[in-house]
């Protein structure tokens, strides 16, 4: 590689180059192990030549405040029993480990026999009509992993051609008509890129300017201008922002972000033989595998850090993340190509010179496109590629690659992926990190919180453990109205079952039993009014990891059952969503699964019947070409009116 290209490659620093590593110091390798008899939760971290004391904070995870230190400790003290604790309840640690030269942090959530909320919440997808009707069953099928685990989806179609704002706008109005339930925004496919500020976090001149800002969406009351940022120094327009041309002017986080915003985006990926479409598919695919125990990585995390005389140690961002997740002694320092094709890995992490499709001595994008490469969750760090809407962008092409699920640019800041270990989700993790202020410190002392270009690749539902599910749940009424369940088992020995139930009309289950189930069967006699209900069922499991313990759950099986009073469907057409329209040619209509089967017929004005099916799937397609302009009627079966769509 010549010269000039070389020194194009690394990042631009004020800090001097020494002989050590860095990042292993700038993080306090950390894991927690659990007494049940005795309720004790012990913390435990790595040894460090350089430390004088070591300081050990708890909150309650959630909390706001770390308070005053628990235990100060000496620098030999590598362990802590703390018994000041509860089963049921999870904490949140902070070991402070203060040195001759240094201060670093590590963290991790930790909790005796906790659960995982069986109501996650409400997921706002954001879909790119491209991928329809190409991908009809692919979407669908993520949807309902994504109800399955918990949350409630309000899917949106949006045009890549669309404003910013425009898709804002759509984000805002579902939030504000639940805002105590919504947290997850999920933006699949190349969902308009909002672009802000006048920043440059990889430290290069030629690359200063507006960034990729994904939590401008994320952010539903903060004030976003753009009237004062002038600066068309970037190499790239895409960086270049002035007055009035659609680019923010924030560098900050205006407000706290309200959402837990994810995408997967394969836009303009050249390298990759395979169309956006089937690189999409590809990823629901594996998405869907993982979810479902079909691909099961090892436990164990993956580290290699080609920037090991850098005072800010990048690396330690993996190092803070991956112990509490897999251990202290699980995490390897190897060749980060030779390990992902040979060998499968729950975590890796890569940190070298960057430039937009590769970082130096790691990965670049060409070797993704050609090679399978074997992890599920990956972090990254280097220049230029953490602008992650560039052409051949490295993370989105390691998003393209073999298994990986998620994708994020750490290091400066650090993002934080301990909650993960207890069941937390990812779009929880990137959310904390984009809005923390104080709560959790990095060796670069927060230089970069709360900087808008803090994104993550992946869905942001995605937990790192499942267990299979049950399958072909079967609902049936008795005559004295109570409702008879049975399922086929998960296919893994599970210790029983959770059964829950909610109406129609509902977006939150309820736990019908808080016993686990230990058979395949149950019987519902608990309804006090009749009606029509839909039923999930869960697999329970404990998990230990290395951080705690608590009942995993994986996704559900679901069916429908009635009491001894029918009662038809109502108050759905509030989740029933069309677009485009109007349309040229076709539509696409965006039902809530309660529809799936249901009959529909399409009426002109003149109340002739045009068109008549069942729907099939969660978006269904209708094709429009044939008939001419105008309005026409949607009727489905149960909804209490029709839904217009106009024909241009």
């Amino acid at each position: 590689m010549k010269r000039n290209l070389l020194l194009f490659i690394f990042l631009q620093f004020s800090f001097c180059f020494f002989t050590q590593s860095y990042s292993y110091d700038n993080a306090v390798l950390s894991e927690a192990s659990v007494n049940e008899n005795d309720t004790v939760i012990t913390i435990k971290w790595q040894s460090s030549l350089g430390a004088t004391q070591y300081n050990l904070y708890r909150k309650l995870y959630g909390g706001l405040s770390w308070g005053s230190p628990i235990a100060n400790l000496g620098p030999l003290d590598l362990f802590y029993g703390d018994s000041n604790v509860v089963a049921n309840q999870l904490y949140e640690y902070r070991i402070m480990r203060v040195g001759s030269t240094s201060t670093a942090y590590g963290y991790l959530v930790s909790g005796i026999n906790t659960q995982i909320p069986c109501n996650k919440g409400k997921m706002i997808l954001i879909i790119d009509d491209y991928f329809l009707p190409d991908l009809q069953n692919e979407i669908s099928e993520l949807i309902l992993d994504i109800e399955a685990d918990g949350w409630f989806v309000q899917q949106q179609l949006v045009n890549r051609n669309d404003g910013v704002s425009q898709v804002k706008s759509l984000i805002q109005g579902i939030y504000n008509s639940d805002p105590v339930a919504t947290n997850g925004l999920f933006l699949l496919g190349h969902v308009p890129v909002p672009y802000s500020g006048d920043i440059n976090p990889d430290g290069h001149p030629d690359h200063l300017g507006a960034w990729p800002a994904d939590v401008y969406y994320a952010d539903i009351d903060g004030t976003w201008n753009d009237v004062s940022v002038n600066d068309a120094s970037a190499s790239d327009p895409r960086h270049h922002n002035v007055p009035g041309d659609g680019k923010f002017d924030e560098s900050v986080l205006p407000s706290d972000v309200e959402l837990e915003v994810s995408r997967v985006d394969f836009y303009n990926l050249p390298t990759f033989s395979n169309t956006e479409t089937t690189l999409m598919q590809s990823y629901l695919g594996k998405l869907h595998a993982f979810k479902t125990r079909q691909y099961i990585p090892r436990d164990i995390a993956l580290v290699e850090d080609n920037f090991l005389g850098m005072a800010e140690g990048f690396a330690g961002s993996a190092y803070a993340s991956f112990s509490p997740n897999v251990g202290i002694d699980s995490i390897i320092n190897g060749d980060y190509t030779s390990e992902l094709l040979n060998n499968n890995y729950l975590w890796a992490y890569g940190t070298g010179g960057g430039w937009y499709s590769g970082a130096s001595g790691i990965v670049n994008t060409s070797e993704f496109a050609a090679n399978n490469y074997k992890s599920t969750f990956s972090m990254l760090f280097g220049s230029y590629f953490g602008d992650w809407d560039s052409a051949d962008n490295l993370m989105r092409a390691n998003l393209a690659s073999g298994k990986t699920l998620s994708c994020s640019w750490s290091g400066r800041p650090y993002i934080y992926y301990h909650p993960l270990a207890m069941g937390e989700n990812l779009g929880y993790c990137i959310q904390k990190t984009q809005n923390n202020n104080s709560t959790y410190f990095s060796s670069t002392l927060n230089t970069f919180k709360r900087w808008i270009h803090i994104a993550q690749l992946g869905d942001p539902s995605l937990r790192a453990k499942y267990i299979s599910p049950p399958n072909n749940l079967t609902c049936s009424t008795n005559a004295n109205g109570s409702v008879d369940l049975s399922w086929n088992p998960s296919s893994e020995s599970v210790i029983g079952y959770h059964v829950y139930r909610r109406l129609p009309n509902v977006s939150s289950w309820s736990l019908v039993d808080p016993a686990i189930i230990s058979g395949t069967t149950y019987n519902d006699n608990s309804i006090v009014n009749g009606g029509t209900f839909i039923y999930m069922v869960r697999a329970v499991d404990t998990l230990r990891t290395a951080s705690g313990k608590y009942f995993n759950q994986s996704l559900v099986t679901i069916g429908s059952g009635n009491s001894t009073v029918q009662t038809a469907i109502v108050s759905m057409n509030k989740h029933i969503h069309i677009y485009p329209n109007p349309t040229n040619d076709y539509t696409s209509i965006l039902v809530p699964e309660l529809l799936i089967g249901k009959e529909y017929k399409i009426l002109n004005l003149m109340g002739k019947e045009i068109e008549n099916g069942t729907i099939e799937s969660l978006i269904h397609k209708v094709n429009l070409r044939q008939y001419s302009q105008g309005i026409y009627l949607i009727y489905i079966e149960g909804l209490e009116s029709s839904v217009k769509i106009s024909k241009n």
